[in-house]
């Protein structure tokens, strides 16, 4: 790679990352194009060199958002942690994520953007699916996830939450998505019912 390029690429993901960190903050609304070349380093011809327009910054800057994403999520799937460990560890990490970012970017990761929309299954399809069904796998090898369930059971109630999350949205309210998500978390994880234990601890009580 010529030096040019490699300048033009330190450049780029300069940019993806103010972007990310100004969308972190202040949201997609309220973050211009100026904002995120000041935060940069760069002039504004440089932005829009890249990527043309802030509506294409804001889709580049939700791709290069997942596969960072991605790749903490990797990590974490292939580490030497228990099945309980890992999964908690991806619960902390969604519920910081949600969190950690306002209203408007979240709604664009889940958006029906066409180009997201393809980007994210396209994600979902290669990378995660093949990682979740190892997962799953392995929570039945450790005796922690009834074995009686298939994995494509399993999989397929997976992608109707992850479908119904995108075709519902989110609210412009952090905190709402946070609490969401973890009622999400919970449901995915007992149903409605809750925990065998809090199941009997409450029929205690009354």
């Amino acid at each position: 790679m010529k030096p040019s390029e490699n300048r033009a690429e330190r450049n780029k993901e300069r940019i993806l990352r103010a972007a990310l960190e100004l969308f972190q903050v202040h949201g997609i609304k309220k973050t211009t194009t100026n904002d995120v070349s000041q935060k940069a380093g760069v002039s504004p011809a440089t932005v829009y060199n890249h990527f043309g327009s802030k509506e294409e910054l804001v889709r580049a800057a939700v791709k290069y958002f997942l596969s960072i994403t991605m790749e903490d999520f990797r990590k974490i799937f292939e580490g030497a942690l228990s099945f309980p460990e890992k999964l908690w560890q991806i619960i902390s990490y969604k519920s910081d994520m949600m969190g950690q970012y306002q209203g408007d970017f979240m709604k664009m990761v889940i958006s029906e953007d066409p180009e997201i929309l393809n980007y994210v299954n396209s994600v979902y399809m290669t990378e995660i699916m093949p990682m979740v069904t190892d997962f799953y796998d392995e929570g039945k090898r450790q005796g922690y996830i009834n074995p009686e369930l298939s994995t494509e059971t399993i999989m397929l109630y997976f992608d109707v939450m992850r479908k119904g999350m995108s075709s519902s949205g989110l609210s412009d309210n952090p905190d709402q998505n946070l609490k969401m998500l973890q009622e999400m978390t919970s449901l995915f994880l007992y149903g409605l019912m809750g925990r065998p234990e809090d199941s009997r601890r409450r029929q205690g009580q009354e």
